[in-house]
């Protein structure tokens, strides 16, 4: 294990371990298989757990049937690379400079320092396996840029970002550190497939494993087997290639299921299904009413479509309204495995073991998103977003990001509003104050952590874009020279 932590207190699991599920103790022999599974893009209502009528997904919709479904389950960002880091290090992404997506190339990505899940899990004795949209650094071969390898993967197959050219035989994956080349098949597919073969490479069968399937379904370019595009043509040719992507997905996470039953893997094994944001504004996504999509800090861009199964413990179609998030998977870890936390560093999660017992979880800090333009922060059914002053062109971004202040409000009531229709900050001005106040000095708490790079501030490129719409696409815009990126962005 690396010497990053400023702190490696582990407290042993007290002979057999305090933490309790269900009332069952959890002994070294018992602790769980951990599979946590991921969609790319994929919306609230995009499942048909979450209401959608069209899309097949009985694989993921027989999790929520045999567990739990949670409603109000939100990502670490509306944006991938961002909500992979609130997951990964339990801390709001801002924190650790990932401000939006890693492009390819990028300098970004998940720092050294951060105690992620797979290193959490290492401690416990754990096999370790990774599979899928890495999203947290900008270039495999750069040596400055930790890989699944450095932040406690044993075997890890994976992107840095999109499949390219699409899904289908994808050309820019990496297994333990190589480049592999074209690799025939769909990515679902692929991911899936060797994951189960890690699975039966293990040694010593006897140890639990965290496995991270991370699809890269549904973002673009969507490609799929064809049976199931004709299944949905009568849909017309984006809709329906949107819902034969997601089918696909589901029918693998079947393959892996299935593979679970026939190892004898699924009865002590901790299963959670989520998408990392909301849905790209596109014709067929669904959000089941809420307001909002990818990009947005509406409910639309940050509630997911959340399941999880744990034979024992997780079980019996239930339906957790509790407020949970991606930060919390870390304090829920070292709460499951009796830890101390391993640095220092501030979480900005709790621990949901009390809300898979159907108890109230207590946080220390409150849940904050911070984005481009918007921040949000949720207390109980309360919920504000707050509208940065627009950023001035001509002025540096380190300047913007340590002293962006909020210049405007919106309030809502997600209890008795939970489609965002009513602002009620002109309505609820006592509210509307304490909410202010809860939000600022949030902003002001993460902002003191924000983190240069290379001893430049990258500029995100949708910003760039905003500023500039001659600014070519960013495929071709990373292209540019390092001069001529600066010479592009001088001219906002």
């Amino acid at each position: 294990m690396k010497t990053k932590f400023k702190i490696r207190k582990l407290v042993f699991i007290i002979s057999i371990c305090t933490v309790c599920l269900g009332c069952n103790k959890i002994t070294g022999q018992e602790k769980p298989n951990i599979i946590i599974m991921m969609a790319d893009d994929l919306g609230y209502g995009d499942v048909g757990c979450f209401g959608n009528k069209i899309i097949e997904t009985p694989n993921i919709d027989q999790l929520a049937s045999k567990g739990a479904k949670f409603t109000q389950f939100y990502s670490g960002h509306y944006t991938c690379s961002p909500s992979r880091a609130g997951m990964m290090a339990g801390r709001t992404p801002y924190r650790n400079g990932i401000y939006t997506f890693i492009a390819d190339n990028s300098v970004v990505h998940l720092k050294d320092k951060e105690v992620t899940l797979a290193e959490i899990c290492k401690e416990q004795g754990y096999d370790t396996g990774f599979f899928g949209k890495w999203g947290l650094n900008g270039n495999m071969d750069d040596k400055t840029q930790p890989t699944p390898s450095q932040q406690g993967f044993d075997s890890w197959l994976a992107t840095n970002n999109n499949a390219i050219p699409s899904h289908k035989n994808p050309t820019n994956f990496y297994f333990n550190g190589k480049a592999m080349g074209e690799m025939k098949g769909y990515s679902s597919q692929i991911v899936v497939d060797k994951a189960m073969q890690w699975l039966d490479s293990r040694k010593d069968k006897t140890k639990p494993f965290l496995l991270v399937l991370w699809f890269h379904e549904p973002h673009t370019e969507l490609a799929q087997p064809d049976k199931f595009t004709q299944k949905y043509a009568k849909y017309g040719e984006v809709a329906g290639e949107y819902y034969a992507n997601i089918d696909h997905m589901d029918h693998q996470i079947g393959r892996f299921m299935n593979y679970m039953k026939k190892e004898n893997l699924e009865d002590n094994s901790w299963i959670t299904f989520t998408s990392d944001n909301g849905p790209l504004n596109r014709e067929g996504r669904s959000t089941n009413g809420l307001r909002g999509y990818k990009a947005r800090l509406y409910e639309g861009g940050l509630r997911e479509p959340t399941v999880m199964y744990w034979k024992g413990k997780i079980e019996g179609a239930k339906v957790i309204d509790d407020q949970l998030t991606f930060f919390d998977f870390v304090p829920t870890f070292y709460d499951l495995f009796g830890m101390e936390p391993m640095n220092n560093e501030p979480l900005d999660g709790a621990s949901m073991l009390p809300a898979l017992e159907g108890k109230k979880v207590e946080r220390k800090t409150l849940p904050i998103w911070v984005g481009r333009w918007k921040t949000t922060l949720i207390n109980n059914e309360w919920k504000i977003i707050g509208k940065f002053k627009d950023f001035v062109p001509g002025t540096s971004y380190n300047y913007y990001l340590i002293n962006r202040k909020i210049v405007s409000y919106e309030l809502f009531n997600l209890k008795k509003d939970p489609y965002e229709k009513q602002n009620l900050s002109k309505a609820n001005i006592d509210k509307l104050n304490e909410m202010k106040l809860l939000i600022e000095e949030r902003v002001r708490s993460v902002q003191k952590e924000i983190v240069p790079w290379n001893g430049q501030w990258v500029l995100p490129y949708a910003v760039v874009k905003y500023y500039n719409p001659n600014v070519p696409p960013y495929s071709e815009f990373s292209k540019l020279s390092p001069e001529e990126q600066d010479l592009m962005k001088s001219k906002q």
